[in-house]
């Protein structure tokens, strides 16, 4: 090992980061393929070049933090940032949308109706 005194959690804080970042890459190439609907080719180019700018912030973050060394840990982080990214915008999406709902119609939720009976 060329660096034997390798501070592990910071690799890990990292590499989560660079997955959170490609998990935003990745939520901005489905904001794009929604709006190219019709065109399946233009899609799957989107998708492909997407996963190249993926694979190069992983690169780059690997580099960076763990010295280019490819552990187990490191692309465990990676896509554990990418899931809590993803999972974090999905939970922030449906709530947003939901007050926003409520909030243009002025309906109330069950939550709403049940804490005015």
């Amino acid at each position: 090992m060329l660096y034997p005194s390798l501070n592990q959690p910071i690799v890990f804080i990292v590499l989560f980061c660079g997955g959170i970042l490609a998990g935003i890459t990745f939520l901005l190439c489905k904001i794009c393929v929604k709006n190219i609907k019709k065109h399946k080719f233009l899609a799957q180019i989107c998708y492909f070049f997407t996963i190249l700018i993926c694979f190069f912030i992983f690169s780059a973050f690997n580099l960076l933090a763990n010295y280019g060394q490819f552990r187990l840990f490191a692309i465990l982080s990676f896509l554990l940032g990418m899931i809590c990214f993803d999972f974090l915008a999905k939970f922030l999406w449906t709530k947003g949308k939901e007050k926003w709902y409520n909030l243009k119609d002025g309906r109330k939720t069950k939550k709403d109706k049940e804490a005015k009976s």
